[in-house]
């Protein structure tokens, strides 16, 4: 849905209040204080962090203002909860809001599942859209807090609907114990935990030590010490980081506990390459995908089409479709910024059919998405924000 450049009156929609462009100055602290009621902030009026805060949403206003007055945009920027954050809070965990809070609708499952069963083969063009997924009952928008922990929430997610799309014994996943658990030790993306991983150190954490539910480990968006010592040193004594970054499929062994529950071994697709990604979403189901969300806090609705060619992989999140609009197509993103995030959690992306060859860039920062200590300075990064850069996906084995 293309954006309109609105001349007269700039309006930004704010989830529930309105702040308008030449109206600002009077009402921008009542639309503030209605933000802070809305979303539970607990500054105290005329302090020093209530006018601080005052001052980053007051920007965030007029920056939404400005990119609206484009022209030729595919989508409208707005108020989101992430609009009283300094930039450090969105550099630190890229756009953190709230406590996970499980809600979701329920899918048409055997449907989802029948489409499965019937995979479009190799010498078949790919439909040209696929929304069936984000029915799943387990694809509910989580929010992943004061907390790093993108990777881990991305990862759990997407193996909660592969484990609902193929009947598996076990349908939910703890993101806390992956958050605690899994080892780190080549700085892999982060330090670990709320500090940064890789969905690939938590796909083959799962695969290999297996996960308990959340309601046995349930989600802080803290750090916390590692309720399963065994597991801990398992993880800490295995291939990790660099070990697992092979575009390939990695397989279970006999002994593996994600056996358990179906999972028989996960994939990490070729590096930027658009059919691959196109068709795993398609056949298989949701895909972990890395991207750059530096410029997505102020995205409401639309086709996001302002992703930079030098993107700096640095959220996960979970890529549940495909489709077009108006003649242009887009990726549909699942992101982990809470239900109020963008399109009722979800941002959809400018997608091109050539992109692994037009929309090239240059990462010069990889340690700060999937990247590892001591490995490469810079990466080639393709697609709408680097997404076809980094994608995993799980294998599960089917259940009749």
């Amino acid at each position: 849905m293309a954006s309109c450049c609105i001349a007269a009156l700039l309006v930004v929609r704010a989830a529930g209040f309105l702040v308008h462009g030449s109206q600002r100055s009077e009402h921008g602290s009542a639309a503030f204080a209605s933000f802070v009621q809305k979303y539970g902030r607990n500054y105290k009026e005329g302090s020093e962090e209530y006018e601080r805060r005052l001052a980053l949403f007051s920007k965030h206003v007029a920056k939404a203002d400005e990119i609206n007055a484009r022209s030729g945009l595919l989508w409208k920027a707005g108020v989101t909860p992430l609009a009283d954050y300094s930039e450090q809070e969105l550099q630190a965990a890229k756009g953190w809001y709230g406590s996970a809070s499980p809600t979701g609708g329920h899918g048409a499952q055997q449907a989802l599942r029948g489409a499965v069963l019937n995979q479009v083969s190799a010498d078949r063009a790919p439909p040209k859209e696929v929304n069936a997924w984000k029915q799943l009952d387990n694809l509910f928008i989580r929010d992943q807090g004061a907390c790093g922990s993108c990777w881990a929430i991305t990862a759990s997610t997407v193996l909660a609907a592969h484990a609902e799309i193929y009947n598996s014994s076990q349908t939910s996943f703890s993101t806390q114990e992956l958050v605690d658990c899994v080892a780190n030790p080549q700085k892999c993306g982060g330090t670990g935990g709320c500090k940064g991983a890789t969905v690939e150190l938590a796909m083959d954490f799962a695969m290999k030590s297996g996960l308990v539910k959340p309601e046995e480990n349930l989600y802080t968006a803290t750090d916390a010490e590692c309720k399963f010592p065994e597991e801990l040193s398992l993880s800490q004594t295995r291939n990790t980081g660099a070990d697992l970054s092979a575009a390939k499929v990695h397989s279970a062994a006999g002994s593996d506990k994600g056996l358990l529950f179906g999972l028989h071994a996960w994939e990490k697709l070729p590096e930027n390459k658009y059919e691959p990604l196109l068709r795993a979403v398609y056949e298989k189901g949701p895909v972990a995908v890395s991207v750059d969300a530096s410029s997505w806090q102020l995205y409401e609705e639309g086709i996001f089409d302002s992703c930079d060619k030098d993107a700096v992989i640095n959220h996960a999140v979970t890529l549940i479709g495909y489709g077009e609009e108006n003649g242009k197509k887009y990726w549909l993103i699942q992101n982990s910024w809470g239900q109020d995030y963008g399109e009722e959690g979800r941002i959809r992306l400018l997608r091109k059919d050539d992109e692994e060859t037009s929309t090239c860039g240059i990462d010069k920062q990889p340690q700060d998405g999937t990247g590892c200590e001591g490995g490469p300075k810079e990466v080639k990064v393709c697609g709408a924000c680097g997404i076809l850069y980094d994608n995993v996906v799980p294998h599960f084995a089917k259940k009749h």
